[in-house]
């Protein structure tokens, strides 16, 4: 039996030359077979082909709308992993942003939006909430997240720009200061500090209600010296008495404030003990620099912004510097110190030294005032009254 090629197959034949009918059927039935096998091998998609059977097709050029890999591409946020947020008010509404970037969005500065805040931020694991000082629009929310038991530092804007600078961010909008600001709270991790009582922030604006009186009436009062036109110069007049009777009304409230509260009462009766200190300056210590008496010296004269820093560099060698702090306890605490340099015998002494060697008067007046409040707050972490001998060995 010879064999043949026939359409790339082997067929048998017998002596005579005829292909046997029982092969041809057997490989015809393996033929059609194999046929159906490449079929559905071809018509099977390739599972990196997005459209159609054939991968060299352009349709298939297009990149896929979303990954094929089976594991996530993007960090995934864990509950453990602590937030840093970043608040940034304005009148109407206010932006929030994190890091990680978990939370982006912006509410209203009203109670609705401080409620809807509080919601949101009880699901994560908060470590700090750093806002701007902004003039009294951040104070409510600040309360609010207080009495909730979260972290909240309100830091002094000027750091916050000078952060952003540092970082290189140049553009200023409220969602960029509101990731400046998450930022800055996680690299810097600014301390917090114990929040002041509710009955310290309504003596504050008692005090600060006062100064704002006094202001307008020492205006007027400035005002009244230049006016010829007897009906302007009555105008003028009838003011200054009305804003006489608000002045000592805010007395009067802020006296009774202070005798109701025996905190208050005590750090009163101290600080009126020093000759120098009347009782608006107390009550500005008291409202406005509530940490003193507990503080060292250099701390609490960096805060009041009296404490005198080095600006040298090199072979230059500048003059020292007060800088910032706060500026309503400087400024009850200059007139207190003009004072003191006449009637307390301590400071009246170290300012004669001080003229004595050469000193310039607002040198001289400027240290004055710090070894003044200096020691008010040895007194107060004393609870000791004012002694002439206590103050020279404490100061």
């Amino acid at each position: 039996m010879s064999y043949v090629m026939d359409n790339n197959s082997l067929i048998g034949k017998d002596d005579v030359g005829e292909v046997s009918v029982a092969n041809r059927a057997d490989i015809i039935r393996q033929r059609e077979f194999d046929r159906a096998q490449v079929k559905k091998t071809v018509m099977k998609r390739e599972p990196r082909c997005l459209r159609g059977t054939s991968p060299n097709s352009r349709l298939n050029h297009r990149r896929p709308t979303r990954s094929v890999s089976s594991h996530l591409q993007v960090r995934e946020y864990t509950m453990s992993e602590e937030i840093y947020v970043g608040i940034d008010i304005a009148k109407e509404i206010f932006y929030v942003a994190t890091c990680p970037n978990i939370v982006k969005t912006h509410l209203p500065n009203t109670r609705v939006g401080h409620l809807q805040l509080l919601r949101l931020l009880q699901k994560q694991p908060i470590a700090l909430i750093v806002l701007e000082a902004t003039g009294g629009y951040e104070r409510p929310l600040v309360a609010e997240l207080i009495s909730n038991s979260l972290p909240v530092v309100v830091a002094n804007p000027r750091q916050i720009r000078d952060f952003a600078k540092g970082m290189g961010q140049k553009a200023k909008t409220d969602p960029i200061d509101a990731q400046v600001l998450a930022k800055f709270a996680q690299i810097v991790k600014p301390a917090l500090k114990p929040h002041s009582k509710p009955q310290i922030r309504e003596l504050s604006e008692l005090v600060r209600r006062r100064r704002q009186l006094n202001d307008l009436r020492v205006q007027e009062s400035n005002r009244l010296s230049m006016i010829c036109h007897p009906k302007v110069k009555k105008s003028i007049q009838k003011m200054i008495k009305t804003l006489n009777s608000q002045i000592e009304e805010i007395d009067q409230l802020i006296r009774n404030y202070i005798d109701t509260d025996d905190d208050f009462k005590n750090k009163d009766h101290i600080l009126q003990s020093v000759p120098g200190v009347g009782p608006q300056t107390s009550a500005m210590l008291i409202a406005n620099l509530p940490e003193l008496g507990t503080l060292n010296r250099q701390e609490i004269a960096a805060l009041a912004g009296l404490a005198p820093w080095n600006n040298s560099s090199g072979k230059s060698d500048g003059r020292m510097h007060i800088w910032g702090g706060r500026k309503d306890v400087r400024s009850v605490l200059y007139m207190s110190a003009f004072t003191a340099c006449r009637f307390n015998p301590v400071i009246r002494s170290f300012a004669e030294n001080l003229k004595d060697n050469g000193k310039d008067y607002k040198v001289i007046i400027t240290a004055c005032m710090r070894k003044l409040l200096v020691i008010l707050n040895t007194m107060l972490r004393n609870q000791t009254l004012w002694s002439p001998k206590i103050s020279l060995k404490n100061s």
